[in-house]
C-alpha cells in the first residue's frame, strides 16, 4: 500500500548529529554531547525531593518556570507570561519558529556551519535556506559585514546561534543589534539561538533587545549550561503576538509538571556555571597550545564549552582518529561546509581532560 505522505520525506535525509545513543570507545570519554559535564546546580535537589508523587497525574499547569525565567532576565528585560513559550528543549522551539513562517517561497538566511538541525528542517519544510560560509582563511570567524549585506526584503527569517555551534565563538550584542535594525528594516524576522547563551555574560544576550525589536526571537535551552539536558526545558522569548502564533502550532503541554518546576528551580538558585567557564577557558588555552603541526582550532570563546578543531589534511577522517584515542566527538561531516577533516568538541570534566590532551597531541604531531 502506498501511503500518502510528503514525498520530500521519503527522500531527504534529515542531517543531523542528535541520537538517543551514545557508544563510547572502551575506556574513552564523552566529549560529543552539548550538555554540561559537571552536570545540574544542587540546589534543585530539594525542589526534586519535595515534588509531590500525586502531581504527576493532572497535566501540568506549573507556573515556576515561567517565574523563574522572568525573575532569570529582570536585570535585562521586564517579561511577561505572554512573552514566553516554554518547548522541549531549543530544539523544539526551532520546529514550532520555522512552522510560523512556513509559506509559499519563503527564503530563510544562516551562516555555515551552524546548528544543523535548523537549517535540515528548514529544507524538509520546503523553504529556501542560504547561508553566509565562515572561511577557512578567516579561522572561521563570522563577518558581520558580510551577513548585513545579505540582509534583504526577499528574507522571511534570519538564524544566527550566539554562540555559534560549532565553533563555539561569540557575537558581540552591539553586532547583534545592527543586525536587527538592518532585519527590521527590510521586514525580516530575526532568531538568535543562545543555547549554548550560559557560557556568555548575561548582558551580552540579545533579550535585552527584546521590547526594543518586535522582529526579535530569542531561542535558550536548560540543556546546556545547567545540564539539565534529560528534563528537555526550553522555551522562546519573543512579543507577544509572536507567541500566540506560535501557540497555535502547537500544544500548551509540551513540558512535564516536574520539569517546569526543576526548571524554575534552576533558574532561581545559586549554579556554577562561572566555575565551568573558567575550566573550560584553561582547557581550550592548553588545548590551543598542544595542538602540534597538523591541527587547528577554529575561532572561539574560550569560556564557551565547544569548539571546532580541524587537520590540515582535508582527506583525514579526524572523527575516527579521536575515538582511536579514546575520545568521542561530533563529526565535522555533520554541519554545512565541512568534512570529515574536522570535529566538534565539548570541554570535558577536569579529571578527563589529560584524556583530551593527550589525543590532541599525538594527532597533532602524525
Amino acid at each position: 500500500m502506498k501511503l500518502k505522505i510528503r514525498k520530500e520525506l521519503c527522500e531527504m535525509e534529515k542531517n543531523s548529529y542528535a541520537s538517543d545513543q551514545i557508544v563510547l570507545p572502551e575506556g574513552g570519554i564523552d566529549c560529543s554531547e552539548g550538555c554540561n559535564p559537571y552536570g545540574y546546580p544542587e540546589g534543585i535537589l530539594q525542589v526534586a525531593r519535595a515534588f509531590k508523587s500525586e502531581r504527576f497525574a493532572p497535566y501540568p499547569h506549573s507556573m515556576a518556570a515561567y517565574n523563574g525565567i522572568c525573575e532569570y532576565w529582570k536585570s535585562q528585560c521586564f517579561l511577561k507570561r505572554d512573552n514566553i513559550m516554554l518547548t522541549d528543549g531549543s530544539i523544539s522551539a526551532i520546529y514550532i519558529i520555522n512552522n510560523i513562517f512556513n509559506v509559499k517561497g519563503a527564503k530563510v538566511l544562516g551562516i555555515a556551519p551552524q546548528f544543523t538541525d535548523f537549517g535540515a528542517n528548514i529544507r524538509l519544510l520546503g523553504m529556501e535556506y542560504v547561508s553566509v560560509p565562515l572561511r577557512r582563511e578567516n579561522n572561521f570567524q563570522i563577518d558581520i559585514e558580510e551577513l548585513l549585506d545579505k540582509i534583504t526584503g526577499d528574507l522571511s527569517l534570519l538564524y544566527i546561534d550566539n554562540p555559534n555551534n560549532p565553533t563555539g565563538q561569540v557575537v558581540d550584542s552591539k553586532d547583534i543589534e545592527r543586525i536587527l535594525k538592518k532585519a527590521e528594516d527590510c521586514g525580516v524576522c530575526v532568531i538568535v539561538d543562545e543555547a549554548y547563551g550560559d557560557f556568555m555574560p548575561k548582558d551580552n544576550s540579545a533579550v535585552k533587545f527584546l521590547a526594543s525589536y518586535e522582529n526579535l526571537i530569542v531561542i535558550r535551552t536548560l540543556s546546556k549550561g545547567f545540564g539539565l539536558a534529560g528534563l528537555r526545558v526550553g522555551y522562546i522569548l519573543a512579543a507577544e503576538n509572536l507567541i500566540r502564533c506560535m501557540y497555535k502550532m502547537t500544544n500548551p503541554y509540551q513540558v512535564g509538571e516536574i520539569s517546569r518546576e526543576l526548571a524554575g528551580a534552576a533558574l532561581t538558585v545559586e549554579n556554577h556555571i562561572a566555575d565551568h567557564m573558567e575550566n573550560f577557558a584553561r582547557q581550550k588555552r592548553e588545548l590551543r597550545k598542544n595542538l602540534g603541526g597538523e591541527l587547528r582550532m577554529a575561532e572561539t570563546c574560550d569560556t564557551v564549552s565547544i569548539c571546532l578543531i580541524y587537520h590540515q589534511d582535508s582527506k583525514v577522517d579526524l572523527h575516527r582518529r579521536f575515538i582511536e584515542e579514546g575520545v568521542l566527538t561530533v563529526p565535522g561531516a555533520e554541519f554545512d561546509e565541512l568534512n570529515s577533516s574536522y570535529v566538534r568538541v565539548r570541554m570535558p570534566m577536569e579529571k578527563d581532560f589529560p584524556v583530551l590532551l593527550k589525543a590532541v597531541k599525538k594527532i597533532g604531531q602524525e
